[in-house]
């Protein structure tokens, strides 16, 4: 299943502004990173921020399963975004999910037409981003669409293998992290295997495993934190139970379940019926 570990990493990366690749999201090559919370009766931490050189606010957000309630979240981005720095974003949602995206990316009324740009990242042309100077955008053409799987991913562990060994260990362990997305762990490891550096391929799962392990455990705490909120003691004698879900999807959907449930009952019984 697809884990939003992954969003993450990509954040990372593409905060690093790899021009080729955010030209394909916003239309612009270069910006500068916004990272804020917007004020809310809860906090929203939009993915991506970037202003722009024309002055504008792209807003990008990374969504890795076909969730039918984007479109109201990305709404009420735009309109806090546009109360904070009186300007609409322009705004996008990057799919990476392995499936086929369904999202309807409008809201139409007789006042209202709302809409955004929706990209699924496994339609991109992998050969724009292996043109590129920048690492950032060449490793991410591992996620894109290419009729080569093998000569692309030698082509992005070759260039790689000239970079000072830091800088190569370094983007290799992302490159391995964003290939086990697409369920090709096994042939870019083949490859770094055979990279002319010092690289002991272990650190890349103990690299996987950490990434995971630090933010399920972030899942578990802000789970137990709307517990204690909604239904104090009740609601926390449930964490024997969550602290077994290893599943960062369904923790997910607990988040969920949890804001549908009336009470610490019924929640309970949703969750047993959700780990059957």
């Amino acid at each position: 299943m697809i884990h939003q570990t992954y969003d993450v990493l990509l954040k990372d990366i593409i905060k690093d502004v790899p021009p080729k690749f955010l030209k394909m999201l916003t239309g612009y090559e270069t910006g500068r990173f916004l990272d804020i919370q917007l004020p809310d009766v809860q906090v929203r931490q939009p993915d991506l921020l970037v202003e722009v050189e024309d002055g504008n606010i792209v807003h990008i957000e990374i969504q890795s399963t076909d969730d039918k309630s984007i479109t109201g979240r990305m709404y009420e981005y735009s309109a806090l975004i546009n109360k904070q720095f009186n300007k609409l974003p322009k705004q996008t949602l990057l799919y990476i999910g392995d499936k086929e995206i369904a999202t309807v990316n409008r809201i139409s009324s007789e006042d209202v037409n709302y809409s955004y740009r929706v990209i699924d990242i496994k339609e991109i042309d992998c050969c724009v981003l292996l043109q590129s100077d920048k690492p950032e955008d060449f490793i991410l053409a591992i996620l894109c669409k290419t009729d080569d799987v093998d000569g692309t991913i030698k082509t992005i562990v070759k260039r790689l293998s000239v970079m000072s060994p830091k800088d190569a260990k370094d983007y290799c362990l992302k490159l391995l992290y964003l290939s086990n997305l697409k369920k090709l762990y096994n042939k870019v490891k083949w490859e770094v295997d055979n990279m002319p550096i010092t690289f002991d391929i272990r650190e890349s799962e103990m690299f996987l495993d950490g990434k995971r392990e630090g933010i399920l455990e972030g899942r578990l705490e802000g789970i137990e934190m709307l517990l204690e909120i909604k239904y104090a003691s009740k609601g926390l004698e449930l964490m024997d139970m969550i602290r077994n879900i290893d599943d960062l999807d369904k923790l997910n959907e607990l988040k969920v379940l949890i804001k549908r449930s009336d009470t610490a009952d019924e929640l309970r019984a949703m969750l047993v019926e959700m780990l059957k």
